[in-house]
C-alpha cells in the first residue's frame, strides 16, 4: 500500500470515528396524571372548609375545565372535598393556588379545577344586631327594594312577562303614569338586558337590592349588615354594576317622593303578613315538624307589591346568628280568581292566600332535612324525566332540588290538613295537585300529595314530618321508572312561574 495513503487513512481514521452526530430532539416529560374521581351520578357534594353544599355541583363534561371557586374565609387555607356515591376526592386549598382533577362519569372525563379565592361573609350580624332582631319575624318593603322592582316593571320584559310583574292592581296603573315618561333610562334597557338573556336573573338582581339602602343624602349605600342577599352561597352582589344607573333613575325620577307617597298602601300590605297571615303560627308549625333542621335566630319577609309569581329564600348563618329570608309576593285577593279560589269562605281564603310565603319559609327547614338523606332522595328521582316534564328543560329543579319541591308544596297541603275547614280541605288540595301538575310539570305530584296526606294523617303520636323521610324515600324508590320511549301521561308544556331557589341552582 502506497505510505502516503496509509498515513491519510490512519489520521482520518480517529477524526471520522470523533465525528458529532446530528442531535434528536428530546422529548418533554410526560405531564403527571390528573387524580380521578368516579361518579355514578350527576350531581356531586362539596365540602367547602366548614361548608357542605349537597348535591351542588352538576356535572358539566363540555366545560374544560369547570372551575369551583373554593371561599377561603379571611383567605386562611382550608379542605375542599368533591363527594360522589363512589368516592370523594380533597385538596388542602390556598388563595390563588388551582387544583385540577378529573371526575368519571358514564365514560366522560370531566375535567374540573378548584381555585382557592378569598371569602366575604355575605353578612356581619354584630352584639347589636343579635339583640335587636334575635326571635323576631320582621315584615318589610325596603326602598331601594321597591326602586329596583319599579326598574324591571318598566322594562320591556317586565312589561311583556305576567309572570314576573303584578300588573291587575292600582298600585301598578299609578306607578306607568308616573314613571313612563322615564323609561328611556339606562339602567331599564340594562336590567332589560340582563332579563332576556336569562330570566332567572331576576331572582339576584331583585334579592339583592335587600343589601342597599337610602343615606341622609338620598345617594344608595351598602348596608351596614349585608353584602350581598341574593342566593345562598352566590360569591357576588350581582346587582352592585347597576347602582350608578339606579342611582341616576331614582333622581331624575323623583322616586323618593313616590315611595313617600304610597307609604300607607305600604303599611296595609305589611299588616297582612304581620295581622292576618299569621307568620309565628307557620315558624311554629315548620320547628315542630323540623326540629332539627330551624334553629334561625330571625326571620325576614321581604316583599314588593310589583312582585308576581315568582318567589325566592335564602339563609345567611354565621357562628352566633342564623337569618332566614323569604322574597315573596302580596297575595292580592282579586288573584284567588287565578287559581279558581273566589269562592271559598273567608277562613279557606284566609289560609290559600298565605300559602305562598309558607312554601318559601319552608325550605330553611325541608333542605337541610333532604341535605341528611342526600344521596338517597337525588337518586330516587334522578330519571328527571319520570317527575319533572321534560319540555321544562335540564335547569329546571336539577338533581335534589326536584325531591325538595315535591315536598315544599306537599307541605303546604299537611298543614292545610290541620288547619283548613273540614268541608273545604278537598277542593284546596285538588287546587295545588292541578297547579303542580299542570301548571309547572311536576308529573308525579299527584299521586306523591295523595300518599303523603294519608301518612301524614295515620303518624303516632308527638312523630313529625323529618320522621316521616324515610318512608317518604321508600315511596319514592318504588315508583316505575320512565325508561326512554316508555308511554306515560304527558304533563302539559306550560311556563314555569316558580323558577329555582337558592338551593336549587348549580353553584
Amino acid at each position: 500500500m502506497n505510505p502516503l495513503l496509509l498515513a491519510l487513512a490512519l489520521l482520518a481514521g480517529p477524526a471520522a470515528a470523533a465525528r458529532p452526530q446530528p442531535l434528536q430532539p428530546s422529548q418533554p416529560p410526560a405531564p403527571p396524571a390528573l387524580p380521578v374521581l368516579l361518579s355514578g351520578i350527576d350531581t356531586l357534594t362539596i365540602q367547602d372548609g366548614e361548608e357542605l353544599s349537597v348535591g351542588s355541583w352538576r356535572l358539566a363534561p363540555e366545560a374544560d375545565p369547570d372551575i369551583y371557586e373554593a371561599r377561603l374565609l379571611h383567605g386562611r387555607p382550608h379542605a375542599v372535598v368533591f363527594r360522589s356515591d363512589q368516592g370523594e376526592i380533597r385538596f388542602d386549598v390556598e388563595v390563588g393556588k388551582e387544583y385540577d382533577f378529573v371526575v368519571r362519569w358514564k365514560g366522560q372525563d370531566c375535567r374540573t379545577r378548584i381555585v382557592g379565592t378569598r371569602f366575604i361573609p355575605p353578612a356581619v350580624f354584630d352584639e347589636a344586631y343579635r339583640a335587636a332582631h334575635r326571635g323576631r319575624v320582621e315584615v318589610e318593603i325596603p326602598e331601594v327594594y321597591e326602586l329596583v322592582n319599579v326598574a324591571i316593571a318598566l322594562s320591556p320584559t317586565g312589561i311583556a312577562n305576567k309572570n314576573l310583574v303584578f300588573q291587575n292592581s292600582e298600585y301598578y296603573a299609578r306607578l306607568r303614569a308616573r314613571f313612563d315618561p322615564y323609561r328611556d333610562q339606562p339602567v331599564i334597557a340594562a336590567l332589560d338586558a340582563e332579563l332576556a338573556r336569562d330570566e332567572g336573573r331576576y331572582f339576584t338582581l331583585k334579592m339583592n337590592a335587600y343589601s342597599f339602602e337610602f343615606d341622609g343624602a338620598g345617594k344608595i349605600v351598602q348596608s351596614p349588615v349585608y353584602d350581598r342577599t341574593g342566593f345562598a352561597g352566590a360569591r357576588a352582589n350581582d346587582l352592585r354594576p347597576f347602582l350608578p344607573g339606579l342611582q341616576q333613575f331614582a333622581d331624575a325620577s323623583g322616586f323618593r317622593s313616590f315611595f313617600r307617597e304610597n307609604r300607607a298602601l305600604y303599611e296595609e300590605q305589611v299588616a297582612f303578613f304581620r295581622e292576618q297571615a299569621d307568620l309565628p303560627a307557620m315558624l311554629s308549625w315548620l320547628n315542630r315538624n323540623f326540629p332539627a333542621g330551624g334553629g334561625y335566630d330571625g326571620y325576614k319577609v321581604v316583599f314588593s307589591p310589583l312582585v308576581a309569581y315568582n318567589q325566592s329564600a335564602t339563609w345567611l348563618e354565621t357562628p352566633d346568628y342564623r337569618e332566614l329570608q323569604a322574597h315573596v309576593n302580596f297575595p292580592y285577593p282579586q288573584d284567588l280568581t287565578r287559581s279558581g279560589a273566589e269562592n271559598l269562605s273567608p277562613a279557606a281564603a284566609l289560609l290559600f292566600r298565605g300559602c305562598i310565603v309558607f312554601t318559601e319559609l319552608n325550605h330553611g327547614f325541608i333542605n337541610p332535612e333532604a341535605d341528611r338523606h342526600a344521596a338517597r332522595a337525588a337518586a330516587a328521582v334522578s330519571d328527571r324525566d319520570f317527575w319533572v316534564d321534560a319540555a321544562k328543560g335540564k335547569s329546571y329543579y336539577p338533581g335534589l332540588a326536584t325531591f325538595n319541591e315535591y315536598m315544599n308544596w306537599a307541605l303546604v297541603s299537611l298543614r292545610l290538613v290541620d288547619l283548613a275547614p273540614p268541608g273545604e280541605l278537598a277542593g284546596l288540595i285538588e287546587r295545588i295537585d292541578r297547579m303542580m301538575v299542570e301548571s309547572r310539570g311536576f308529573r308525579r305530584f299527584r299521586e306523591f300529595d295523595t300518599f303523603l296526606v294519608a301518612l301524614y294523617r295515620a303518624r303516632k303520636p308527638n312523630e313529625t314530618v323529618a320522621d316521616l323521610y324515610p318512608q317518604i324515600l321508600d315511596w319514592f324508590e318504588r315508583q316505575p321508572s320512565a325508561s326512554p320511549g316508555a308511554p306515560g301521561e304527558p304533563a302539559p308544556a306550560t311556563t314555569s312561574s316558580s323558577p329555582p331557589s337558592p338551593s336549587r341552582s348549580r353553584r
